[in-house]
């Protein structure tokens, strides 16, 4: 079934199709609580849209109980429910089924498990997130509801006292705003609170429409949350700190904020965080590669400084740069890997200019980029961390850099490059999920979704800095030839 945007008959469009998706209500469908993950794609350029089959959905019965979890269920049921709804909220709220049955099955008999997960999701205590197949719906993903989320504490004895405040109590009461910036924070924590206490399900997305995190996610949801509350105020009074000292101030532990809360907060909120309280590390523009650049009328070349230029970043509105020699860049997320490179010389500064991204790249490092693309630049070059977060990184980019008649290319971000790092962090439940919507809304080279997919079914992650060991002089060469077109 198609539908028409706007008056470009379809006829005359050569179709390049975008696919989009989008969770639904729940609504009742017989004995359960149903919402399913819409699917159509657009036509980028006559907007016209093919509706397509769902292939997810979420399910949750609609039976009630008025006593305790523990009543409705059988003795020999009880250890189950209570092994399975401790290890959802112990670790992350959406737990892979297939893992989390095999090792049901290995302590208790197959019609005990099966009994004791058909009544706590007909009584609507536990989620099914099912997928699609030939015959049917399979179970893919399990979470707890947060409606039961006081009943299940109460039924495995979790003690408040070991729950977070930021968890027990996500939602504080706020005094009003009398900046514009804490306005901003006030009204998103008001709607949160509100979408989480009536709709039991909330998210939080981007200027773009990405999800930036999901109250499916409970830990994340509710680290996100608390980090709000922390930037208002700091908004409203007019505190300016960096993040390890923020981060004790507001969870007491200087390494609780980690590298994925803050690229969640730069995806929702952009690059620079200082109106609302946050000092970069780095405040700083940092590029290697030979150019000359004029600032308030004083004339200045890379050739004065070893290695690589540093530049405040108040000054890059100003500077304006003269001449621009290397015809290639190459973008780096990790500032350990970055400076490595730079300094070993592995990449020569008349052919390349290397750039520290230092996770979403800013307006600075784009308005450095477009000035040189008018003096001679010819490619870019993205290096991320294996990450899911990564891959959305050199897509904002790639994006940030249309118009301009560059070539945009996607570096080390492959199958092969994932097994040589052979140090790997846990992939948390936000990473399962972003991986699932990049598959899922993203037309991807194949060897791009090769790894999303392995990250997965691994469970892993990886970043950059460890990947130095593996580079050598041909690594302008290797640029060349591994790497992907992402324009």
């Amino acid at each position: 079934m198609s539908t028409l945007q706007n008056e470009t008959p379809f006829n005359s469009c050569d179709h390049s199709y975008k696919q989009k998706t989008e969770w639904s209500a729940f609504e009742i469908k017989g004995d359960y609580f149903l919402s399913t993950r819409k699917r159509w794609s657009v036509c980028i350029m006559c907007r016209k849209q093919n509706l397509l089959s769902p292939k997810e959905r979420e399910t949750y019965g609609i039976q009630e109980y008025r006593c305790h979890i523990k009543e409705l269920l059988s003795k020999e049921e009880q250890p189950v429910a209570f092994e399975l709804l401790s290890e959802l909220l112990r670790g992350k709220n959406n737990k892979r089924w297939d893992p989390l049955k095999r090792n049901l099955l290995q302590e208790y008999p197959f019609d005990i498990v099966d009994d004791a997960i058909r009544k706590l999701h007909g009584h609507g205590i536990l989620i099914y997130k099912e997928e699609k197949v030939p015959l049917g719906w399979k179970i893919k993903q399990v979470k707890y509801n947060e409606k039961y989320l006081h009943d299940i504490r109460h039924f495995i004895g979790w003690n408040p006292s070991e729950i977070p405040i930021w968890i027990s109590c996500p939602f504080p009461s706020l005094y009003l705003p009398k900046t514009d910036h804490g306005e901003k924070l006030y009204k998103l924590l008001l709607e949160q609170k509100h979408l989480f206490f009536q709709n039991g399900k909330a998210e939080i997305v981007d200027a773009t429409g990405n999800v930036v995190v999901s109250s499916s996610s409970v830990k994340g949801y509710f680290k996100f949350i608390r980090i709000l509350y922390g930037l208002y105020e700091n908004t409203e009074q007019q505190r300016k700190e960096y993040w390890k000292t923020f981060s004790q101030k507001i969870f007491g532990d200087t390494k609780t904020i980690q590298v994925n809360d803050k690229k969640r907060i730069q995806q929702y909120f952009g690059d620079s965080l200082e109106d609302y309280g946050i000092i970069d590390n780095r405040a700083e523009v940092v590029l290697s590669g030979e150019f000359t650049w004029i600032y308030e009328g004083h004339s200045g070349t890379s050739l004065a400084f070893k290695d690589y230029t540093a530049f405040p970043r108040e000054m890059i509105s100003e500077l304006k740069i003269t001449n621009w020699i290397p015809h290639s860049i190459l973008i780096i997320e990790n500032p350990d890997l970055y400076f490595s490179i730079v300094k070993s010389k592995l990449l020569s500064n008349k052919e390349w200019s290397v750039i520290l991204g230092s996770g979403f790249i800013s307006s600075q490092e784009i308005s450095i980029v477009n000035q040189a693309c008018e003096l001679g630049l010819k490619e870019v070059f993205i290096w991320p961390d294996l990450d899911p977060y990564g891959l959305q990184i050199a897509l904002d980019i790639c994006r940030k850099l249309k118009g301009q008649d560059i070539s945009v290319y996607l570096f080390g971000y492959s199958t092969e490059w994932f097994e040589r790092v052979g140090i790997y962090k846990p992939l948390e439940s936000f990473d399962h999920d972003q991986i699932n919507k990049m598959l899922g809304q993203y037309f991807l080279h194949d060897k791009i979704s090769m790894v999303l997919k392995k990250m997965s079914e691994d469970g892993k992650k990886a970043e950059q800095e460890i990947l130095f060991s593996h580079l050598s002089k041909d690594f302008n060469q290797r640029l060349s030839k591994e790497s992907i077109s992402l324009s």
